[in-house]
């Protein structure tokens, strides 16, 4: 065997690896490997169960676009946001009725004729949802209004959206909310985006890394956001070119009530209401939302 050959065997990877990183030139990322147990068990642990789950659909609009894939997993985890044992991990395909888009196809690599035949087994869905209280997606804004349409088990379920309830940047000092971005900058992995299940391994993974200073898994900066209560307010009456500025803090236009709204912890209540009330809005609508209700068409 020659060196070269020798060189790359797997026992000397990681060695080339280091090796790599070590001259400055180089970022080297390991492609990720489905992980069934984080932390050993420990009985003296308090642990709960989190459902962790993504969707594929036919589009982007999620009054109609079809799902034709969900995977999940449900995963232990503790107050603190340590993950465990994997208990379980499924992907189910679901042929649509109407079509699969060109596009969506590049995008997942999933034809009509991949799923042809296929349907998800609600039963066996609602089986495993009825385990948890909590969902964590990464779009959960996309991702609960879409599953809510297809099945009621959804509905009570507290959800959190480690897009968006995590401060990526002040945290992990990372400018993109992306999941393939994040997973390269802070969990130093890629893997097979745009499937379902690989997404949702992928987002377990990126959720077990340690950010911030004292470092804790970015999993518990997601529970501590998702536990705080969440009100909703609306900017009624905002003068029109106020728009860009509204939009710039995070604002939504909502198009069939035709106002600009956003979501927020209620310990920002107040110094939103003053900042609104700088900007000659003075009658902003601010709804109360149940720990059910964020991220659902109820919290529109």
């Amino acid at each position: 065997m020659s060196l070269s050959q020798s060189a790359i065997l797997p026992d000397n990877l990681e060695q080339l690896a280091q090796q790599l990183e070590a001259s400055g030139h180089y970022q080297v990322l390991k492609k990720f490997q489905p992980i069934s147990q984080y932390l050993p068990d420990d009985s003296q642990i308090a642990r709960h169960l989190v459902c962790i789950i993504d969707t594929e659909t036919t589009g982007l609009n999620t009054d109609s676009c079809e799902v034709i894939e969900l995977g999940y997993q449900l995963v232990e985890f503790d107050s603190h946001g340590h993950f465990y044992k994997v208990v379980s991990a499924k992907n189910f395909l679901n042929e649509p009725e109407g079509d699969i888009s060109d596009e969506v196809t590049q995008v997942t690599g999933l034809t009509i004729d991949d799923v042809k035949g296929h349907r998800i087994p609600w039963d066996e869905v609602v089986a495993d949802i009825s385990q948890v209280q909590l969902c964590i997606a990464h779009n959960a804004g996309f991702d609960r209004p879409i599953l809510e349409r297809y099945h009621a088990c959804f509905v009570d379920k507290v959800w959190g959206c480690s897009a968006s309830q995590i401060d990526w940047f002040h945290l992990a000092k990372v400018g993109s909310r992306s999941q393939e971005f994040l997973c390269w900058k802070v969990g130093h992995f890629y893997y097979d985006a745009h499937r379902a299940l690989d997404d949702v391994q992928a987002l377990t993974h990126l959720l077990s890394q340690p950010i911030s200073d004292p470092p804790q898994p970015a999993m518990h900066f997601l529970l501590q956001t998702v536990r705080q209560q969440k009100v909703l307010i609306k900017a009624s009456g905002a003068p029109f070119d106020l728009k860009d500025d509204l939009k710039q803090r995070g604002y939504r236009w909502q198009p069939q009530n035709r106002v600009w709204q956003k979501v927020f912890d209620a310990s920002e209540q107040e110094s939103e209401l003053v900042w609104l009330s700088e900007q000659n809005v003075h009658t902003p609508d601010v709804i109360k939302l149940k720990a059910t209700d964020s991220f659902s068409i109820r919290a529109q």
